[in-house]
């Protein structure tokens, strides 16, 4: 959309923001369709709840048990395993069989490995899982693969650890990028991924973009998010996760406008939605970045995960260009230039 320019990327001229259902008109057998598919939308919705409900419950049961994280770390998982699940099915998503899969390294032009061993989300305790960010969906999908702790870049880049239930409120708020944190103890990428291996607390999975975006793009990073991080080998080793979600139909899991009450009641009322995982293990991040510096190693492993995305490509918009643009997406909304209007032939084509 042309009005929308000024939020793209000037390099490549592609705008990570807009959303995909923007270019989607439904007509009248697809507005009908969703009055009469209105009750399971509302089952579903209900369903959703209830999963929210049951996963900070399991908060509250696995809490007493941190003294014994040994103890706590398989009841947990089990918990957000079920709850995640369930927000999932409630939001009408289908798992597609050979949705999990290990990365091509041919596409993403890597040398492939001796032993081909690995297997999806064989993260191991504090393990940085670095992967790119589209809407709640996010969190819920990793949350039940890999029920890790969550991090997410603060204004100034500096990185801030969620719980699932925090990483949920921080992707669903309406300012991605909050001008301020609660105020926390300053830590390192390498603190976090220290306290989540000793605390059983599992791998370290972060958003490094900072905002959602609508799958075309990776946004960029900000140094100070890995500031003290001496290499992404270490401690424990950096893997990457894409996510790719459907793109068709009147509703799109890609989250870039609106509240989250409107983004989960529009996921309930389309039909389906489908997701695909491609994940990079560690192993072969390590072979990768071999040699490299760690400023180096970020840019390659940037570079990497825009290869993992189908489509996608790499720009220069920050996150706090997200903000603007929903500002002016919802001032686009009040005064109606986003509706679509059928303008009548002009008397030239009428006489052509």
């Amino acid at each position: 959309m042309e009005k929308f320019r000024q939020f793209a990327d000037g390099g490549t001229g592609v705008n990570p923001f807009v959303p995909p259902w923007s270019h989607y008109k439904a007509g009248l057998l697809g507005r009908l369709f969703k009055v009469v598919f209105l009750p399971v939308a509302v089952m579903r919705l209900c369903t959703f709840a209830m999963a929210i409900m049951w996963l900070a419950l399991a908060e509250l049961i696995c809490w007493p048990l941190n003294i014994i994280p040994v103890l706590r770390r398989p009841l947990h998982w089990l918990l957000t395993y079920a709850g995640c699940c369930m927000a999932l099915i409630g939001l009408g998503f289908w798992f597609v069989a050979g949705g999990n899969q290990i990365a091509d390294h041919r596409r993403l032009k890597l040398a492939p490995p001796k032993v081909t061993n690995s297997r999806c989300f064989d993260a191991r305790r504090g393990c940085l899982v670095i992967a790119n960010m589209q809407g709640l969906a996010d969190v819920l999908y990793l949350g039940m693969k890999l029920c890790p702790v969550f991090v997410f870049p603060a204004a100034d880049g500096s990185p801030v650890a969620y719980s699932l239930l925090g990483a949920l409120r921080r992707v669903g708020a309406r300012r991605t990028v909050p001008s301020a944190e609660p105020q926390r103890p300053e830590q390192t990428l390498a603190m976090i991924a220290e306290a989540a291996h000793a605390g059983w607390k599992g791998p370290v999975v972060v958003f490094p973009e900072g905002a959602r975006t609508n799958g075309t793009a990776i946004l960029a990073w900000k140094e100070s998010t890995f500031k003290g991080l001496d290499s992404m080998d270490k401690p424990y080793g950096t893997a990457l996760m894409a996510l790719e979600y459907s793109r068709g139909g009147a509703y799109t899991p890609h989250h870039t406008v609106g509240t989250a009450f409107q983004h989960v009641l529009h996921h309930c009322i389309q039909p389906f939605h489908t997701v695909r995982s491609c994940w990079l293990p560690s192993s072969d991040v390590a072979n990768a970045i071999k040699g490299k510096s760690a400023s180096e190693a970020r840019a390659f492993l940037r570079t990497v995960l825009s290869r993992m995305v189908p489509g996608a490509v790499e720009v220069e918009v920050g996150a706090e260009k997200h903000q603007d643009f929903m500002a002016f997406w919802e001032a686009s909304q009040r005064k109606g230039y986003t509706k679509a209007t059928t303008k009548p032939a002009s008397k030239a084509s009428k006489q052509s």
